[in-house]
C-alpha cells in the first residue's frame, strides 16, 4: 500500500513536470483599443500594467500546456470591464470606473498553437467576452485584483480553446 503512494506520488510529480508549454504575447495598435484607459494616472503606464499582467496570465495558463508546445497571442483589442465616467471634483474633472452587469469585458486576438517543429496544432482568432460576470458577488476577490474579470474570460476561453477535447 505504501510502495503504490510512493508511485502515485511520483507519478503525479512527473506529470506536472512535463506540463511547461510557453506563450509569446504582441500587442497590436494599442492606441486603437476600444478600453484600456486608467481612472486617472498615466495612461502608458496603466495599459503598460494591463499588459504585463495579461501577458504574464497567457504564460500561467501556457504553462498547462505540453513542454513542446508554444502559444503565439497577438491581442488586436481589450475592451475592460466597466465603463469610465467623468466625475467634477473642486479644482479638476477626473474618471471613475463604474462597473455594472453590461458593462462585461471584451478581447480579440488572433492564436496560434505549435508543436516544437513550429507546425500548428490548432490557430484561429478569438472573440471572448464575459458576459455572465457577477460583481456583486466577487466584489472582495475583485478587489485584489484588478484584471480578475479579463483573467476569468481568458482562462475559459483557454480550456474550452485548447485544453478541452471535443467527443469522438
Amino acid at each position: 500500500m505504501r510502495v503504490q503512494g510512493i508511485v502515485g506520488t511520483a507519478l503525479l510529480a512527473f506529470s506536472f513536470t512535463a506540463l511547461a508549454g510557453t506563450a509569446e504575447v504582441s500587442w497590436k495598435d494599442v492606441d486603437s483599443y476600444t478600453d484600456i484607459h486608467p481612472a486617472d494616472g498615466s495612461r502608458e503606464r496603466y495599459e503598460q500594467k494591463v499588459m504585463d499582467k495579461l501577458t504574464e496570465h497567457f504564460q500561467e495558463l501556457a504553462a498547462k500546456l505540453p513542454e513542446d508546445q508554444k502559444l503565439e497571442i497577438t491581442v488586436t483589442d481589450v475592451d475592460l470591464t466597466g465603463r469610465l465616467e467623468p466625475t467634477f471634483g473642486r479644482s479638476s474633472s477626473n474618471y471613475v470606473r463604474i462597473v455594472r452587469e453590461i458593462d462585461f469585458p471584451r478581447m480579440e486576438f488572433d492564436y496560434r498553437l505549435a508543436d516544437k517543429s513550429g507546425e500548428a496544432i490548432k490557430e484561429g482568432q478569438a472573440h471572448v467576452k464575459n458576459m455572465r460576470f457577477n460583481y456583486d458577488s466577487l466584489a472582495s476577490r475583485v478587489r485584489r485584483n484588478d484584471l480578475y474579470f479579463e483573467e476569468e474570460m481568458l482562462t475559459h476561453w483557454f480550456e474550452e480553446t485548447l485544453i478541452s477535447q471535443p467527443d469522438e
